[in-house]
């Protein structure tokens, strides 16, 4: 089930009396709490007017105490359809398109409805391991063997190849297409984030990240998304970046996250059989509940407010 664990139903008791309500947090981490409880309408008339007047207060001071509380409704996971193909690694655009890596290592898309649009194939570059769709139009192929990114289009039709060894960065393990049709990508040698075109050149590119305190040790995702761009290190936290490559500020998770997606200002990762949905502007989350039957023997992708379980020969599409 969904719930945001910013809000505490209660039960409080005097010498006189007992009530019920709901308690927030008056600011994140903080030991002091803001409570609003029936007690407050006590002296509100019991007309039918008065009890009108009354609900209304509730829900509105509830509505804006307790961000995400109307959220807390909805079930866990709502099956949407699924794929009978073998596939190791799976992906959602912003249409719903799906795109796989199959287990032959080809590149297939298929549309919100589960039918094959197309595919590409490359046996050249070793094995692929992911495919950023932020940009539907221009998709993003890794090939980390030969330190190859691939540029496809719509119809997987090849763009252009970049050799990251060839343009003088031959330790990146991460990267990301940015929204101008750019690269993201983190120098592990240098420790910086850089912004570089499709042909390598450099546009823009961070301080050294080992002045950083903490400092990222372990860069495992990186994703753009709202003039923002977020950097992820297992260890430390998810380090956010203006889009000029400078540092803002550490996001430091509930849990650990080595994946993650942005979706409607919110950090979404997997941890155990759960997803956790952050708010990056306040501290809220929620949780959803992943029924252990379909994390044995799969694998498991995140796409913004989808789950994509992957089985043998069968890929399962869930919405959260």
């Amino acid at each position: 089930m969904t719930k945001w664990h910013d809000v505490n139903v209660f039960t409080c008791q005097n010498d006189t009396n007992s009530f019920q309500g709901t308690c927030q947090p008056a600011r994140p981490n903080s030991g002091s709490h803001f409570c609003l409880t029936t007690r407050h309408f006590r002296n509100v008339a019991l007309s039918g007017f008065g009890r009108l007047t009354a609900l209304f207060l509730l829900l509105f001071f509830v509505g804006n105490l307790t961000p995400g509380l109307a959220q807390a409704a909805g079930d866990s996971l709502i099956r949407l359809h699924a794929l009978s193909v073998n596939a190791r690694y799976a992906t959602a655009d912003n249409l719903s398109n799906i795109y796989l890596i199959a287990a032959d290592n080809a590149i297939e898309k298929y549309s919100s409805d589960g039918r094959l649009l197309t595919r590409y194939t490359n046996k050249r570059l070793g094995q692929a391991a992911s495919i950023d769709v932020s940009n539907p139009l221009k998709v993003l192929v890794w090939y980390p063997d030969f330190r190859m990114a691939v540029f496809l289009d719509r119809s997987l039709t090849v763009l252009g190849e970049l050799n990251l060894i060839s343009a003088g960065y031959p330790e990146v393990r991460s990267l990301a297409a940015a929204r101008d049709g750019n690269i993201w990508i983190y120098d592990e040698v240098r420790f910086r984030l850089l912004k570089i075109t499709p042909e390598g050149e450099k546009r823009f590119e961070s301080q050294d990240l080992t002045l950083l305190e903490p400092t990222p040790r372990f860069v495992s995702c990186i994703r753009e998304n709202n003039d923002h761009v977020y950097l992820a290190d297992s260890t430390q936290g998810v380090f956010v970046f203006d889009v000029f490559a400078q540092f803002d500020r550490l996001f430091v998770p509930l849990y650990s996250a080595k994946d993650f997606v942005i979706a409607d200002d919110q950090i979404h990762y997997l941890a155990g059989h759960r997803i956790i949905a952050e708010r990056l502007s306040v501290r809220a989350s929620r949780e959803t509940g992943i029924p252990t039957e379909l994390l044995q023997k799969s694998i498991t992708c995140l796409a913004p407010n989808r789950l994509l379980v992957l089985k043998e020969n069968l890929i399962e599409i869930y919405k959260y």
